[in-house]
Protein backbone atom coordinates (compact mmCIF):
# COMPACT_ATOMS: atom_id res chain seq x y z
CA UNK A 1 0.00 0.00 0.00
CA UNK A 2 1.34 3.58 -0.68
CA UNK A 3 1.90 5.54 1.53
CA UNK A 4 0.23 8.66 0.88
CA UNK A 5 -2.87 6.39 1.11
CA UNK A 6 -1.94 5.28 4.95
CA UNK A 7 -0.79 9.27 5.74
CA UNK A 8 -4.40 10.21 4.61
CA UNK A 9 -5.80 7.86 6.85
CA UNK A 10 -4.07 9.91 9.97
CA UNK A 11 -4.12 13.43 8.27
CA UNK A 12 -6.72 14.93 11.35
CA UNK A 13 -4.08 13.74 14.24
CA UNK A 14 -0.52 15.16 12.00
CA UNK A 15 0.96 17.52 14.12
CA UNK A 16 4.22 18.20 11.73
CA UNK A 17 5.99 16.29 8.87
CA UNK A 18 8.44 16.41 7.21
CA UNK A 19 7.57 13.63 4.22
CA UNK A 20 8.73 14.44 0.72
CA UNK A 21 6.16 13.93 -1.98
CA UNK A 22 8.87 11.57 -3.65
CA UNK A 23 8.15 9.38 0.11
CA UNK A 24 4.83 9.50 -0.04
CA UNK A 25 4.89 7.51 -3.13
CA UNK A 26 6.98 4.47 -1.56
CA UNK A 27 5.48 1.21 -0.87
CA UNK A 28 4.71 0.39 2.91
CA UNK A 29 4.83 -3.69 3.60
CA UNK A 30 5.03 -3.51 6.88
CA UNK A 31 2.85 -1.53 10.11
CA UNK A 32 4.99 -2.43 13.22
CA UNK A 33 5.04 -0.79 17.00
CA UNK A 34 8.02 -3.07 17.91
CA UNK A 35 11.96 -2.95 17.19
CA UNK A 36 11.77 -6.67 17.06
CA UNK A 37 9.16 -7.00 14.52
CA UNK A 38 11.29 -4.72 11.88
CA UNK A 39 10.95 -5.69 8.07
CA UNK A 40 11.81 -4.25 4.34
CA UNK A 41 9.16 -1.16 4.29
CA UNK A 42 8.18 -0.56 7.25
CA UNK A 43 5.97 2.15 8.77
CA UNK A 44 7.28 2.30 12.57
CA UNK A 45 4.63 3.46 14.85
CA UNK A 46 6.85 5.23 17.96
CA UNK A 47 5.30 4.75 21.77
CA UNK A 48 6.33 6.52 25.01
CA UNK A 49 5.18 3.86 27.44
CA UNK A 50 5.09 3.91 31.11
CA UNK A 51 8.79 1.29 30.94
CA UNK A 52 10.18 1.90 27.50
CA UNK A 53 10.33 4.92 24.63
CA UNK A 54 10.52 3.95 21.43
CA UNK A 55 11.71 7.59 20.48
CA UNK A 56 15.04 7.38 22.13
CA UNK A 57 16.36 4.30 19.47
CA UNK A 58 14.63 5.41 16.28
CA UNK A 59 18.40 6.62 14.87
CA UNK A 60 19.53 2.76 15.50
CA UNK A 61 15.86 1.40 13.95
CA UNK A 62 16.62 3.84 10.82
CA UNK A 63 20.23 2.02 10.19
CA UNK A 64 18.84 -0.87 10.04
CA UNK A 65 17.75 0.43 6.23
CA UNK A 66 13.88 -1.69 6.85
CA UNK A 67 12.08 1.71 8.00
CA UNK A 68 10.79 3.85 5.63
CA UNK A 69 9.04 6.47 7.68
CA UNK A 70 8.43 6.78 11.64
CA UNK A 71 4.80 8.22 13.04
CA UNK A 72 5.92 9.58 16.48
CA UNK A 73 4.84 11.80 19.39
CA UNK A 74 7.30 14.66 19.41
CA UNK A 75 9.82 15.68 17.36
CA UNK A 76 12.55 13.75 16.46
CA UNK A 77 16.36 14.26 14.31
CA UNK A 78 14.82 15.97 11.61
CA UNK A 79 16.93 13.91 9.21
CA UNK A 80 14.74 10.95 9.76
CA UNK A 81 11.35 10.63 7.84
CA UNK A 82 8.68 11.17 10.34
CA UNK A 83 5.13 12.15 10.82
CA UNK A 84 4.47 13.82 14.23
CA UNK A 85 0.67 12.78 15.97
CA UNK A 86 -1.04 14.54 18.79
CA UNK A 87 -1.75 10.45 19.87
CA UNK A 88 0.46 7.69 18.43
CA UNK A 89 -1.72 5.06 19.58
CA UNK A 90 -4.79 6.69 18.18
CA UNK A 91 -3.04 6.95 14.79
CA UNK A 92 -2.10 3.31 14.69
CA UNK A 93 -5.73 2.35 14.97
CA UNK A 94 -6.89 4.37 11.84
CA UNK A 95 -3.48 3.53 10.04
CA UNK A 96 -3.90 -0.41 10.96
CA UNK A 97 -7.97 -0.17 9.99
CA UNK A 98 -6.61 1.32 6.60
CA UNK A 99 -3.80 -1.19 6.23
CA UNK A 100 -5.47 -4.48 6.47
CA UNK A 101 -8.96 -2.92 4.69
CA UNK A 102 -11.33 -2.75 7.59
CA UNK A 103 -11.86 -6.70 7.73
CA UNK A 104 -14.55 -6.60 10.51
CA UNK A 105 -16.80 -5.67 7.54
CA UNK A 106 -16.36 -9.36 6.61
CA UNK A 107 -17.33 -11.02 9.62
CA UNK A 108 -19.78 -11.15 12.39
CA UNK A 109 -17.97 -9.16 15.32
CA UNK A 110 -18.58 -9.65 18.95
CA UNK A 111 -17.40 -7.56 21.41
CA UNK A 112 -18.28 -7.83 25.43
CA UNK A 113 -17.11 -5.51 27.98
CA UNK A 114 -17.48 -5.49 32.26
CA UNK A 115 -16.08 -5.84 35.06
CA UNK A 116 -16.67 -9.48 35.10
CA UNK A 117 -17.29 -12.20 32.74
CA UNK A 118 -16.01 -11.56 29.67
CA UNK A 119 -13.98 -14.26 29.33
CA UNK A 120 -17.19 -16.81 29.88
CA UNK A 121 -19.21 -14.87 27.13
CA UNK A 122 -16.55 -14.34 24.48
CA UNK A 123 -15.92 -18.12 24.59
CA UNK A 124 -19.62 -19.56 24.81
CA UNK A 125 -20.19 -17.16 21.81
CA UNK A 126 -17.26 -18.82 19.85
CA UNK A 127 -18.23 -22.05 21.25
CA UNK A 128 -21.66 -21.61 19.41
CA UNK A 129 -20.59 -20.60 16.50
CA UNK A 130 -18.31 -23.13 15.77
CA UNK A 131 -21.65 -25.29 16.51
CA UNK A 132 -23.64 -23.69 13.59
CA UNK A 133 -20.72 -24.97 11.86
CA UNK A 134 -18.56 -21.55 11.16
CA UNK A 135 -14.96 -20.90 11.53
CA UNK A 136 -13.70 -18.20 13.17
CA UNK A 137 -11.39 -16.62 16.32
CA UNK A 138 -11.24 -15.69 19.71
CA UNK A 139 -9.65 -13.13 21.31
CA UNK A 140 -8.75 -12.81 25.13
CA UNK A 141 -7.71 -13.39 28.72
CA UNK A 142 -7.14 -17.11 28.49
CA UNK A 143 -6.16 -17.44 24.84
CA UNK A 144 -6.35 -16.53 21.34
CA UNK A 145 -7.92 -18.63 19.13
CA UNK A 146 -7.19 -17.46 15.72
CA UNK A 147 -8.83 -20.22 13.35
CA UNK A 148 -7.31 -22.49 15.16
CA UNK A 149 -3.81 -21.52 16.02
CA UNK A 150 -3.99 -20.71 19.60
CA UNK A 151 -1.45 -18.73 21.54
CA UNK A 152 -1.13 -16.32 24.91
CA UNK A 153 -1.22 -12.09 24.75
CA UNK A 154 -0.14 -10.46 27.72
CA UNK A 155 -3.23 -8.17 27.54
CA UNK A 156 -6.74 -9.16 27.60
CA UNK A 157 -7.11 -6.77 24.21
CA UNK A 158 -4.05 -6.84 22.23
CA UNK A 159 -2.86 -3.41 20.43
CA UNK A 160 -4.97 -2.04 17.12
CA UNK A 161 -2.46 -3.29 14.63
CA UNK A 162 -2.23 -6.88 16.30
CA UNK A 163 -6.09 -7.06 16.19
CA UNK A 164 -6.99 -6.03 12.96
CA UNK A 165 -4.18 -8.48 11.57
CA UNK A 166 -5.90 -10.99 13.31
CA UNK A 167 -8.83 -9.98 12.13
CA UNK A 168 -7.37 -9.83 8.52
CA UNK A 169 -6.09 -13.45 9.16
CA UNK A 170 -9.40 -14.66 9.92
CA UNK A 171 -11.10 -12.85 6.95
CA UNK A 172 -8.87 -14.04 4.35
CA UNK A 173 -8.53 -17.80 5.49
CA UNK A 174 -12.13 -18.43 4.78
CA UNK A 175 -13.69 -17.18 8.87
CA UNK A 176 -16.78 -15.56 9.21
CA UNK A 177 -16.58 -14.51 13.28
CA UNK A 178 -14.58 -13.09 15.69
CA UNK A 179 -15.18 -13.04 19.44
CA UNK A 180 -13.53 -11.10 21.52
CA UNK A 181 -13.30 -9.55 25.32
CA UNK A 182 -12.63 -5.74 25.25
CA UNK A 183 -10.98 -4.22 28.13
CA UNK A 184 -11.47 -0.79 29.56
CA UNK A 185 -7.57 -0.32 28.85
CA UNK A 186 -7.98 -1.31 25.50
CA UNK A 187 -11.39 1.54 25.05
CA UNK A 188 -9.21 3.87 26.64
CA UNK A 189 -6.21 3.56 24.57
CA UNK A 190 -8.13 3.46 21.42
CA UNK A 191 -7.04 -0.34 20.63
CA UNK A 192 -10.27 -0.82 19.12
CA UNK A 193 -10.95 2.52 17.97
CA UNK A 194 -11.67 1.82 14.41
CA UNK A 195 -13.25 -2.26 15.08
CA UNK A 196 -16.99 -1.79 14.65
CA UNK A 197 -19.24 -4.45 16.05
CA UNK A 198 -22.01 -6.13 15.17
CA UNK A 199 -23.08 -7.04 18.95
CA UNK A 200 -21.37 -5.07 21.78
CA UNK A 201 -22.33 -6.91 25.38
CA UNK A 202 -21.92 -5.40 28.63
CA UNK A 203 -21.80 -8.07 32.00
CA UNK A 204 -21.50 -5.53 34.64
CA UNK A 205 -19.74 -2.80 36.15
CA UNK A 206 -18.10 -2.94 39.59
CA UNK A 207 -14.65 -1.64 41.08
CA UNK A 208 -11.73 -2.52 39.27
CA UNK A 209 -8.55 -0.98 37.47
CA UNK A 210 -8.35 1.92 39.79
CA UNK A 211 -4.89 2.17 39.76
CA UNK A 212 -5.04 2.69 35.71
CA UNK A 213 -8.55 4.83 36.13
CA UNK A 214 -8.07 8.20 38.06
CA UNK A 215 -11.76 7.42 39.06
CA UNK A 216 -14.69 4.89 38.80
CA UNK A 217 -16.84 7.66 36.63
CA UNK A 218 -13.02 7.31 34.04
CA UNK A 219 -14.17 3.49 34.16
CA UNK A 220 -17.40 3.52 33.78
CA UNK A 221 -16.75 6.04 30.47
CA UNK A 222 -14.18 3.74 29.36
CA UNK A 223 -16.21 1.18 29.19
CA UNK A 224 -19.16 2.61 27.70
CA UNK A 225 -17.41 3.94 24.77
CA UNK A 226 -18.01 0.29 23.32
CA UNK A 227 -21.42 1.17 22.46
CA UNK A 228 -20.03 4.17 20.27
CA UNK A 229 -18.76 1.88 18.29
CA UNK A 230 -21.54 -0.57 17.12
CA UNK A 231 -22.28 -1.39 12.92
CA UNK A 232 -24.90 0.82 11.73
CA UNK A 233 -27.17 -2.26 12.32
CA UNK A 234 -25.47 -3.52 15.25
CA UNK A 235 -27.15 -4.74 18.70
CA UNK A 236 -26.42 -3.36 22.11
CA UNK A 237 -26.64 -5.87 24.73
CA UNK A 238 -27.11 -4.68 28.19
CA UNK A 239 -27.46 -6.01 31.72
CA UNK A 240 -30.61 -4.21 32.52
CA UNK A 241 -29.31 -2.61 35.84
CA UNK A 242 -26.31 -0.84 33.94
CA UNK A 243 -28.60 1.06 31.46
CA UNK A 244 -28.13 3.83 32.78
CA UNK A 245 -24.70 4.39 32.39
CA UNK A 246 -25.33 4.67 28.33
CA UNK A 247 -25.99 8.53 29.34
CA UNK A 248 -28.74 9.23 26.95
CA UNK A 249 -26.74 7.21 24.11
CA UNK A 250 -28.37 7.08 20.56
CA UNK A 251 -27.92 3.26 19.22
CA UNK A 252 -29.04 1.06 16.12
CA UNK A 253 -30.73 -1.17 18.67
CA UNK A 254 -30.54 -1.81 22.67
CA UNK A 255 -31.75 -4.96 23.88
CA UNK A 256 -31.30 -5.80 27.98
CA UNK A 257 -31.42 -8.88 30.05
CA UNK A 258 -31.71 -9.41 33.69
CA UNK A 259 -34.10 -10.03 36.55
CA UNK A 260 -35.61 -6.99 36.17
CA UNK A 261 -39.41 -6.74 34.35
CA UNK A 262 -38.08 -4.32 32.78
CA UNK A 263 -35.54 -7.02 30.62
CA UNK A 264 -35.83 -8.12 27.43
CA UNK A 265 -34.75 -11.42 28.39
CA UNK A 266 -35.66 -11.99 31.95
CA UNK A 267 -33.99 -14.34 34.03
CA UNK A 268 -36.38 -16.28 36.81
CA UNK A 269 -35.90 -19.22 38.91
CA UNK A 270 -31.66 -19.79 38.60
CA UNK A 271 -30.98 -23.22 40.01
CA UNK A 272 -27.33 -24.44 40.16
CA UNK A 273 -25.59 -27.43 41.69
CA UNK A 274 -22.04 -29.05 40.71
CA UNK A 275 -23.93 -30.31 37.34
CA UNK A 276 -24.46 -26.56 36.02
CA UNK A 277 -26.99 -24.22 35.84
CA UNK A 278 -30.71 -24.47 34.40
CA UNK A 279 -33.22 -21.42 34.44
CA UNK A 280 -36.06 -19.86 33.16
CA UNK A 281 -35.64 -17.25 30.64
CA UNK A 282 -38.77 -15.21 29.83
CA UNK A 283 -37.92 -13.55 26.04
CA UNK A 284 -39.91 -11.97 22.69
CA UNK A 285 -39.77 -15.34 21.32
CA UNK A 286 -41.82 -16.85 24.21
CA UNK A 287 -40.77 -18.49 27.59
CA UNK A 288 -37.17 -20.99 27.44
CA UNK A 289 -35.94 -23.16 29.90
CA UNK A 290 -32.11 -22.79 29.80
CA UNK A 291 -29.07 -25.37 30.43
CA UNK A 292 -25.47 -24.93 31.09
CA UNK A 293 -22.57 -26.65 32.24
CA UNK A 294 -21.49 -23.55 33.73
CA UNK A 295 -21.58 -23.38 37.45
CA UNK A 296 -23.07 -20.55 39.48
CA UNK A 297 -25.78 -17.95 39.22
CA UNK A 298 -23.94 -15.09 37.81
CA UNK A 299 -23.46 -17.91 34.78
CA UNK A 300 -27.11 -17.34 33.98
CA UNK A 301 -26.51 -13.50 32.87
CA UNK A 302 -23.76 -14.58 31.15
CA UNK A 303 -25.55 -17.67 29.26
CA UNK A 304 -28.50 -14.58 28.61
CA UNK A 305 -25.94 -12.38 27.20
CA UNK A 306 -24.71 -14.44 24.60
CA UNK A 307 -27.97 -15.67 23.84
CA UNK A 308 -29.72 -12.73 22.90
CA UNK A 309 -26.79 -11.53 20.89
CA UNK A 310 -27.26 -13.92 18.58
CA UNK A 311 -31.06 -14.22 18.33
CA UNK A 312 -31.30 -10.53 17.96
CA UNK A 313 -29.13 -11.15 14.86
CA UNK A 314 -31.10 -14.15 13.30
CA UNK A 315 -30.08 -16.68 14.97
CA UNK A 316 -33.08 -19.67 16.48
CA UNK A 317 -33.20 -19.46 19.63
CA UNK A 318 -34.03 -23.05 20.22
CA UNK A 319 -30.68 -24.19 18.25
CA UNK A 320 -28.68 -21.25 20.77
CA UNK A 321 -30.01 -22.83 23.59
CA UNK A 322 -29.14 -26.48 22.55
CA UNK A 323 -25.50 -25.04 21.77
CA UNK A 324 -25.30 -23.49 25.04
CA UNK A 325 -25.56 -26.79 26.66
CA UNK A 326 -22.84 -28.67 25.14
CA UNK A 327 -20.61 -25.70 26.42
CA UNK A 328 -17.82 -27.33 29.13
CA UNK A 329 -16.75 -23.57 30.21
CA UNK A 330 -13.00 -21.89 30.57
CA UNK A 331 -9.77 -23.00 32.27
CA UNK A 332 -9.68 -21.47 35.60
CA UNK A 333 -13.21 -20.28 35.79
CA UNK A 334 -15.02 -22.09 38.82
CA UNK A 335 -13.27 -24.85 37.92
CA UNK A 336 -13.61 -28.33 39.52
CA UNK A 337 -10.78 -30.60 40.11
CA UNK A 338 -12.70 -34.04 40.27
CA UNK A 339 -10.07 -35.90 41.84
CA UNK A 340 -10.84 -34.21 45.38
CA UNK A 341 -13.57 -36.53 45.99
CA UNK A 342 -11.99 -39.18 46.32
CA UNK A 343 -11.02 -37.22 49.29
CA UNK A 344 -14.61 -36.42 50.35
CA UNK A 345 -13.93 -32.65 49.75
CA UNK A 346 -14.64 -30.41 46.91
CA UNK A 347 -11.67 -28.37 45.44
CA UNK A 348 -12.80 -25.10 42.66
CA UNK A 349 -10.39 -23.16 40.93
CA UNK A 350 -11.27 -19.15 39.88
CA UNK A 351 -9.81 -16.42 38.02
CA UNK A 352 -12.37 -14.20 40.86
CA UNK A 353 -9.97 -11.28 41.34
CA UNK A 354 -12.16 -8.34 42.26
CA UNK A 355 -14.87 -7.74 45.72
CA UNK A 356 -17.76 -7.71 43.44
CA UNK A 357 -16.32 -11.67 41.23
CA UNK A 358 -15.28 -12.61 44.84
CA UNK A 359 -18.39 -11.92 46.35
CA UNK A 360 -20.52 -13.45 43.46
CA UNK A 361 -18.13 -17.06 43.71
CA UNK A 362 -18.00 -16.95 46.80
CA UNK A 363 -21.96 -17.29 47.40
CA UNK A 364 -22.29 -19.62 44.73
CA UNK A 365 -19.98 -21.77 46.62
CA UNK A 366 -21.78 -21.51 50.04
CA UNK A 367 -24.87 -22.74 48.08
CA UNK A 368 -22.94 -25.89 46.73
CA UNK A 369 -21.31 -26.35 50.27
CA UNK A 370 -22.16 -29.44 52.55
CA UNK A 371 -19.60 -28.44 54.75
CA UNK A 372 -17.36 -25.55 55.43
CA UNK A 373 -15.93 -23.09 52.90
CA UNK A 374 -12.77 -22.47 53.02
CA UNK A 375 -10.82 -19.84 50.50
CA UNK A 376 -7.39 -19.26 49.24
CA UNK A 377 -7.25 -15.64 48.00
CA UNK A 378 -4.70 -12.83 47.40
CA UNK A 379 -4.33 -9.35 46.02
CA UNK A 380 -1.95 -9.04 43.00
CA UNK A 381 0.48 -6.34 43.05
CA UNK A 382 0.34 -3.48 40.15
CA UNK A 383 -2.84 -3.35 40.63
CA UNK A 384 -5.83 -1.21 42.23
CA UNK A 385 -4.83 -1.15 46.34
CA UNK A 386 -7.69 0.09 47.22
CA UNK A 387 -10.02 -3.08 46.84
CA UNK A 388 -7.45 -4.66 48.70
CA UNK A 389 -8.90 -4.77 52.08
CA UNK A 390 -12.16 -4.47 50.87
CA UNK A 391 -11.18 -8.49 49.02
CA UNK A 392 -10.57 -9.28 53.01
CA UNK A 393 -13.53 -7.68 54.33
CA UNK A 394 -15.90 -9.97 51.90
CA UNK A 395 -13.78 -13.45 51.83
CA UNK A 396 -13.76 -13.13 55.99
CA UNK A 397 -17.11 -12.13 56.03
CA UNK A 398 -19.00 -15.05 53.74
CA UNK A 399 -15.81 -18.00 54.50
CA UNK A 400 -15.84 -20.18 57.25
CA UNK A 401 -11.98 -20.17 56.80
CA UNK A 402 -9.96 -17.57 54.68
CA UNK A 403 -6.82 -18.17 54.10
CA UNK A 404 -4.77 -15.02 52.72
CA UNK A 405 -1.60 -15.48 50.68
CA UNK A 406 0.36 -14.15 47.81
CA UNK A 407 -0.89 -13.84 44.26
CA UNK A 408 1.62 -12.25 41.78
CA UNK A 409 3.11 -9.86 43.30
CA UNK A 410 4.49 -7.83 39.96
CA UNK A 411 7.44 -6.35 41.43
CA UNK A 412 5.87 -5.48 44.60
CA UNK A 413 6.85 -6.44 48.60
CA UNK A 414 4.17 -9.44 48.63
CA UNK A 415 4.20 -9.30 52.85
CA UNK A 416 3.51 -5.33 51.87
CA UNK A 417 0.64 -6.49 49.74
CA UNK A 418 -0.73 -8.70 52.69
CA UNK A 419 -0.31 -6.06 55.04
CA UNK A 420 -2.76 -3.88 52.86
CA UNK A 421 -5.31 -6.68 52.23
CA UNK A 422 -5.14 -7.65 56.54
CA UNK A 423 -6.89 -3.82 57.15
CA UNK A 424 -10.02 -5.50 55.78
CA UNK A 425 -9.99 -8.98 57.74
CA UNK A 426 -13.34 -8.73 59.55
CA UNK A 427 -12.66 -9.27 63.72
CA UNK A 428 -13.94 -12.49 64.85
CA UNK A 429 -13.05 -14.18 61.50
CA UNK A 430 -11.24 -17.72 61.17
CA UNK A 431 -8.29 -16.06 59.20
CA UNK A 432 -4.93 -17.90 58.23
CA UNK A 433 -2.17 -15.93 56.64
CA UNK A 434 0.26 -18.28 54.91
CA UNK A 435 2.67 -16.07 52.58
CA UNK A 436 4.06 -18.97 50.13
CA UNK A 437 0.83 -20.05 47.92
CA UNK A 438 1.88 -24.05 47.53
CA UNK A 439 1.96 -23.51 51.04
CA UNK A 440 -1.29 -21.91 51.32
CA UNK A 441 -3.37 -24.42 49.12
CA UNK A 442 -2.01 -27.27 50.89
CA UNK A 443 -2.83 -25.60 54.15
CA UNK A 444 -6.90 -25.93 52.72
CA UNK A 445 -6.84 -28.89 51.49
CA UNK A 446 -5.37 -30.47 54.79
CA UNK A 447 -8.12 -28.58 57.03
CA UNK A 448 -10.43 -30.01 54.80
CA UNK A 449 -12.51 -32.60 55.92
CA UNK A 450 -15.62 -34.31 54.41
CA UNK A 451 -17.99 -32.41 53.11
CA UNK A 452 -15.90 -29.19 53.16
CA UNK A 453 -15.22 -27.34 49.62
CA UNK A 454 -12.25 -25.26 48.84
CA UNK A 455 -12.08 -22.90 46.78
CA UNK A 456 -8.94 -20.93 45.36
CA UNK A 457 -9.30 -17.95 43.93
CA UNK A 458 -7.69 -15.32 42.18
CA UNK A 459 -5.07 -16.75 39.63
CA UNK A 460 -7.68 -19.09 37.33
CA UNK A 461 -6.20 -20.17 34.12
CA UNK A 462 -2.19 -18.42 34.58
CA UNK A 463 0.35 -20.86 33.88
CA UNK A 464 3.31 -18.36 36.08
CA UNK A 465 3.56 -16.65 39.13
CA UNK A 466 5.03 -13.09 38.44
CA UNK A 467 6.99 -11.57 41.29
CA UNK A 468 8.69 -9.18 39.03
CA UNK A 469 9.53 -8.49 35.67
CA UNK A 470 12.29 -10.77 35.64
CA UNK A 471 11.12 -13.49 37.78
CA UNK A 472 8.18 -15.59 36.71
CA UNK A 473 7.62 -19.35 38.07
CA UNK A 474 5.61 -22.20 36.67
CA UNK A 475 2.62 -22.09 39.16
CA UNK A 476 -0.91 -22.84 37.55
CA UNK A 477 -3.53 -23.07 40.96
CA UNK A 478 -5.25 -26.47 39.20
CA UNK A 479 -1.89 -28.21 39.05
CA UNK A 480 -0.75 -27.24 42.52
CA UNK A 481 -3.73 -28.34 43.66
CA UNK A 482 -3.97 -31.91 42.04
CA UNK A 483 -0.53 -32.86 43.02
CA UNK A 484 -1.21 -31.97 46.79
CA UNK A 485 -4.68 -34.08 46.18
CA UNK A 486 -2.81 -36.89 44.55
CA UNK A 487 -0.04 -36.86 47.00
CA UNK A 488 -2.92 -37.13 49.84
CA UNK A 489 -4.86 -40.02 47.97
CA UNK A 490 -1.46 -41.79 47.94
CA UNK A 491 -1.00 -41.42 51.58
CA UNK A 492 -4.50 -42.70 52.82
CA UNK A 493 -3.74 -45.64 50.07
CA UNK A 494 -0.29 -46.49 51.71
CA UNK A 495 -2.07 -46.42 55.15
CA UNK A 496 -4.90 -48.74 54.06
CA UNK A 497 -2.52 -51.59 52.69
CA UNK A 498 0.20 -51.42 56.07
Amino acid sequence: MKLQKLLESIEKFIVSSNITPELREQEILHISNHSKNLKGNTLFICRAGTKFDSHTIVDSLYATGQVVLFVTERPINNHLPYVQVYDSRLAEAYLADTFYEQPYKHLITFGVTGTNGKTTCAHLFHHVMLQFGLNGSLTGTVINDILGDKFYSHNTTPDALTLMENMYRTYRNGGSFYSMEVSSHSLDQARVETIRFDIAGLTNITRDHLDYHPTFEHYVKAKMHLFDLLKDDGVAVINEDYVGYLNGRRLPRLVTFGVSEKANYRIENVNTSLNGTVFELRTPHGKKEVYTQLIGEYNAFNATLVLAGLVEIGYEIDEVINYIASFRGVDGRFELIPEARKLGIEVVIDFAHSPDALEKVITSARKLAKGRLIVVYGAGGQADRGKRPLMAEIVTKLADIAILTTDDPRGEDPEEIIREVEIGVQPGSLSLTVLDRREAIETAITLATKGDFVLITGRGHEPYQIFSDTLKIPFKDRDVALDIILSKINKNHSYKNV
